[in-house]
């Protein structure tokens, strides 16, 4: 009995263990990195007028979810596919729970929203794609979201795979591109970088010169004309999908996980804009500040503004990182945006400030802390019932399938009694069982017997004086064995008893981790 208490104090202490290990991990750990990064309004309010109740406001970046579909890994097969669409949906859901624990007054998202929304598929397949995307991102109705086209959007470049529909189908999910809004007295432009790329290719492959060249009614070089044109007196803050061109291997700053961000062209894909439409971008929109995505990872980089008057002016490329544990980064992350009005203003003070909010490492959640803990769990039970199993094979005596209790035998019964009450007695005649009718005889001293162990052939009932089954010895027999039947207890082989207690184990922080999941997925 010491050895089942021992195994049942395993058994508690490892689901206490595993039921704390997916809260934290499944639900706490994200909300306290969201928790670990502030908007970034006291270095921005240091440099402004606090006497005044006007206060930031909050832009929160989010840069290629990307949502995966059956044709994001084809190599892993139909199961494999799935699981991994599960998986990476549950993942972003967490991210953007943290994420919205910012309380943002606007979001915006840097384009790439599904991994394949540019592939020629059925109608109906775009719309639950979309719909997957839409209930993933859920976001209160009173809060303003605002959405720039990414390569895997609309497509970048010429393919037989691309849909000649990409565009028009993601203007009327996602809402017009090139367009400007006002944010606390800054003009936020939501820039079309693929199809300003595509422009560009195409007045390349004409061999017009940028001068001689009508743009595409409609079109991002359009629009980049008229904003020029026009005069705006806020500051103007540029978000763009493709990041700006930069020297191949310039730095990206400490907070990048590796390499650098290379310039580079590919089946659809495009790393940075070209050096000359980077420059005429810079030239007419003349931003404060620049906020890309696309590498999947975070970068900043400097880049240098020559007007034709006055000193060279330095711009910052904010490269945001993505918010996806499956775009080849191990921590995910999104981009904090503050942006001061113009009455929180000073001369020549800052009018806004960003900071990166870094999210949980997934892939190492599943293989450094579960699979290990996984792993010393199964040992742990399996070494407990191997030890008990030991024991078991040098314990000594009658088998206790072969043992029933019956009453408790009182001071001065003597030794004589047991021919009254062993109905397997030397007493009986030619050593067979009598009558039924002698068994519930009552014996002159049978209400003063009361705990003998009786040794009694399997199957066969202790029975009391009216030919009931004695309830005494089946109360005594569920005290030594708790959790079993009345019935004599089943022994189990060490491995059986194992299998058991892994269950027995596994339940509760399985039903937890669907618990938090089904919570999560309806927040």
């Amino acid at each position: 009995m010491v050895a089942f208490a021992r195994r049942r104090v395993v058994v508690s202490f490892l689901r206490v263990v595993w039921v704390l290990i997916i809260v934290w991990y499944e639900y706490g750990i994200f909300i306290s990195n969201a928790r670990g990064c502030s908007w970034p309004d006291t270095g921005l309010l240091a440099e402004t007028n606090e006497t005044t109740n006007a206060r930031p406001q909050h832009v929160l970046l989010v840069a290629d979810p990307q949502i995966v579909d059956q044709h994001s890994y084809p190599s892993r097969g139909p199961l494999g596919s799935y699981l991994t669409r599960l998986i990476v949906d549950l993942n972003l859901r967490k991210n953007w729970q943290a994420a919205l624990h910012k309380r943002p007054d606007v979001v915006v998202f840097l384009g790439d929203m599904m991994d394949n929304g540019r592939l020629d598929v059925p109608d109906d397949e775009y719309e639950q794609l979309f719909t997957r995307f839409s209930n993933i991102f859920r976001l209160d109705p009173s809060i303003p979201q605002y959405f720039i086209p990414g390569n895997h959007d609309t497509g970048l470049g010429k393919s037989t795979t691309f849909s000649p529909h990409a565009f028009s189908r993601y203007v009327s999910h996602f809402g017009p591109t090139n367009v400007e809004i006002s944010v606390a007295n800054h003009t936020l432009v939501l820039f079309d970088a693929p199809g300003y790329a595509n422009e560009d290719s195409k007045r390349h492959g004409a061999k017009k010169a940028f001068t001689s060249w009508i743009p595409i009614q409609g079109g991002s070089l359009e629009y980049m004309k008229k904003f020029a044109s026009d005069k705006h007196k806020d500051p103007v803050i540029l978000f763009t999908h493709i990041p700006l061109y930069r020297p191949d291997g310039k730095n990206c700053g400490p907070l990048r996980e590796k390499g650098t961000l290379r310039p580079g062209v590919g089946h659809g894909y495009q790393n940075t804009l070209e050096k000359q439409s980077s420059l005429r971008l810079l030239e007419a929109f003349k931003p404060v500040a620049i906020f890309s995505g696309d590498d999947h990872d975070y970068c900043e980089y400097t880049h240098q503004l020559r007007p034709s008057f006055g000193p060279p002016i330095n711009i910052l490329e904010t490269t945001v990182k993505s918010i996806s544990m499956v775009m080849n980064v191990r921590k995910p992350g999104f981009q904090l945006l503050s942006l001061a009005p113009a009455d929180l203003r000073l001369n020549d003070g800052l009018s806004y400030a960003d900071t990166l909010c870094l999210l949980p490492d997934q892939l190492r959640i599943y293989l450094n802390i579960y699979l290990p803990l996984l792993a010393i769990s199964i040992v742990i039970v399996f070494l407990s019932n191997l030890n008990r199993g030991k024991r078991r094979g040098h314990s000594k005596g009658p088998s206790d399938a072969h043992l029933l209790l019956s009453t408790s035998k009182v001071e001065g019964d003597d030794d004589d009694d047991d021919t009254e009450l062993n109905p397997y007695s030397s007493s009986s005649s030619q050593g067979l069982p009598p009558p039924i009718s002698s068994i519930n005889q009552k014996s002159p001293r049978s209400s003063r017997s009361a705990g003998w162990f009786v040794i009694q052939a399997p199957g066969r009932e202790a029975e009391g004086a009216d030919g009931a089954p004695c309830e005494c010895v089946q109360n005594a027999l569920h005290l030594f064995w708790p959790g079993r039947t009345r019935s004599a207890p089943h022994r189990r082989g060490w491995f059986g008893s194992s299998i058991r207690d892994v269950r027995d184990i596994a339940v509760f922080p399985l039903g937890l981790f669907v618990v938090i999941t089904w919570w999560v997925s309806m927040r």
